[in-house]
């Protein structure tokens, strides 16, 4: 099988040289191509890369995210199979490797690379990763060791169908490792090793923690509309209504305001949650049908 690697860079011209170099000695051999998508870095890293002749180049004139830059990757890319694999310098050739051989010998639609306990831990983020990993796998009910990781590969007429339901920026490792097993794809995991980035991190705590309640209001909203409004919906109204008859029966003035306000509020996040379940199940359903043409 043809293998394609999509790289999304930005502003990496300390790494990108020793991640190309790396890369294309360990696909020496093989029938693949390697692909950069520098999302509108204002430093060096678009001239380092086209140092390398076997490297193709897609710049953006702007950033325009990372979930961008992979749909960006994934529409030029020409083979079979589409790895994703970050340009900082965390992973390894052999991991990659690893994963594509996974892929080719157990005929998978998708394969993870999930750190293992060797790897690097950037303890900035581990409380936000550790929030939005709880989320996921209750809410979203995702079984997998590392839902986030950068380093995957695809089957590239599978991942190709929900391009347009991954977001432009933050979360789109963790958008596709949720709708891979919400549409009951056929993956896999292998155990990988993250090394400390080299260079300085884009990421922002603030920022990209708020984008990060952004991503799970978007992953209920598409996943578990009634999961979650249901089941908040459900309660309210039962509250209300324990309250409203108790408090009727004891003094005898009727039903509160208080209580007739839960009732409907309640009633009315059931309804939100049964239109957004049907919106969701539509979208899903329109791409898994369908497809995009890339």
């Amino acid at each position: 099988m043809k293998i394609s690697v999509i790289i999304p860079a930005y502003n990496e011209e300390m790494a990108i040289d020793g991640v190309l170099t790396s890369l294309e000695e360990a696909l020496l051999g093989r029938d693949a191509e390697i692909i950069v998508v520098d999302d509108g870095s204002i430093d060096c890293t678009s001239q380092i890369v086209r140092m390398h002749e076997r490297v193709t180049l897609i710049r953006h004139r702007r950033n325009r995210g990372y979930g961008f830059a992979i749909k960006t990757g994934i529409r030029a890319a020409k083979g079979e199979i589409v790895a994703w694999y970050d340009s900082d310098g965390q992973h390894r050739p052999e991991d990659l490797m690893k994963v594509i051989r996974k892929m080719e010998e157990e005929d998978l639609d998708y394969c993870i690379g999930v750190r293992g306990k060797d790897s690097y831990i950037d303890k900035t983020r581990v409380v936000g990763k550790m929030i939005l990993r709880l989320f996921v796998k209750y809410v979203a009910g995702v079984r997998t060791g590392d839902f986030n990781s950068g380093l995957r590969a695809f089957k590239r007429s599978v991942i190709c169908k929900y391009l347009p339901l991954l977001p432009k920026r933050f979360g789109a490792s963790t958008v596709t490792t949720i709708l891979m097993q919400e549409q009951e794809y056929v993956g896999g995991e292998v155990e990988i090793t993250v090394e400390k980035r080299v260079g300085k991190s884009s990421v922002r705590q603030i920022r990209d923690g708020l984008r990060t309640l952004g991503l799970m209001m978007n992953v209920i909203l598409l996943f578990r509309p009634m999961q979650v409004f249901g089941t908040c919906g459900i309660a309210c109204a039962l509250a209300g209504a324990v309250y409203g008859i108790s408090a009727a029966v004891l003094y005898g003035n009727g039903m509160p305001v208080l209580a007739a306000l839960l009732v409907m509020f309640g009633i009315q996040l059931i309804c939100f949650g049964i239109l957004s379940d049907q919106t969701g199940r539509t979208r899903r359903e329109r791409y898994e049908t369908v497809g995009e043409e890339v």
